[in-house]
Parts: C-alpha cells; sequence; structure tokens
C-alpha cells in the first residue's frame, strides 16, 4: 500500500472512532460529517453514522451550541456577533443560537469584554484618536456589539 493512501473506514468503524471523539470532546453533525468525508465514506453511511450518535446522546446540537458560547466567550474573548457567525457556519440553527446565549452569563460576557478590551489598550495611547478607533476596531472583529465597544472605550478612558 502507497505512503498516505489508507484504506477507507467501514460504516462501524467510523461509528466507534467518531463516538470516541464525540465522548472526549463536544462536536457538532457538521464537523463530524467533514471528518467522515474525509475518511472516504459515502453520504448515507455518513448520515447514518450521525442519526446513531444522536440517538445514543453523542451528539446533540443544543449543547454543543451552550458549550461553544460559554468556551468562546470566558476562554477567547469573543463577542456574540463572532460566535453567531460560527455556530451558523456549522449548521446550528438559529433558535439553539439564542438559547447558547442565554446560557451565557451577562457578567461573563462584560468580563470577556472587559478583558479583551483592556489587553488591547495595554498597547495604545488612548488619549489618541486614532488608537481609540484601532480599540473600537479590535473589539468589533473580536465580535462584540458597536455599543458594548463603545462603553469598554469610555470606561478605559475614565480609569
Amino acid at each position: 500500500m502507497a505512503l498516505g493512501k489508507s484504506k477507507p473506514l467501514t460504516r462501524d468503524e467510523a461509528l466507534v472512532r467518531m463516538a470516541g471523539l464525540c465522548a472526549r470532546s463536544e462536536q457538532c453533525a457538521s464537523d463530524i460529517a467533514r471528518k467522515l468525508r474525509t475518511k472516504g465514506l459515502s453520504s448515507a453511511d455518513i448520515a447514518s453514522v450521525i442519526d446513531e450518535l444522536k440517538e445514543r446522546s453523542f451528539l446533540d446540537e443544543a449543547r454543543y451550541a451552550r458549550s461553544f458560547a460559554r468556551d468562546k466567550v470566558r476562554f477567547s474573548a469573543w463577542g456574540r456577533r463572532k460566535i453567531r457567525m460560527h455556530l451558523l457556519s456549522r449548521r446550528i440553527p438559529e433558535h439553539l443560537v439564542v438559547e447558547a446565549f442565554e446560557s451565557v452569563g451577562e457578567e461573563d460576557y462584560a468580563a470577556a469584554a472587559a478583558r479583551a478590551a483592556r489587553q488591547k489598550a495595554a498597547s495604545l495611547d488612548l488619549s489618541l484618536s486614532d488608537d481609540r478607533i484601532r480599540l473600537y476596531r479590535h473589539l468589533l472583529l473580536r465580535g462584540f456589539e458597536s455599543d458594548v465597544a463603545r462603553s469598554e472605550i469610555r470606561r478605559l478612558m475614565t480609569q
């Protein structure tokens, strides 16, 4: 067998591997489908594996969305807009995205915005208009709403 060429997985082998992956970390159906496509599974087998993972509670889109949102706010200091974009790109339904945001506490969200602003502001001089604009753009790119970005800049300038 040539290097780099591996034997395609069977449906049962794929199910076992993906169940192990889902047991280690939260996954969503679109990520599992993408991984299985790269392993050479047919569309019917991919759908079958995903259905069985959902039946066995290895895959749960709502649980994934809540976990993703909480982790990105707490550990990566992402805002709602960026989280929403990433969840929708993974084909998570809109109503589950809304529920995921409800699971993130306002205190955690405010702390994430403050942390992102403080980290960027450390390398800027907020008395300069250009640096305030840089900070504002940075917060928008992190996914924070414009009113949150403006209030964080005001808060930092009064300190």
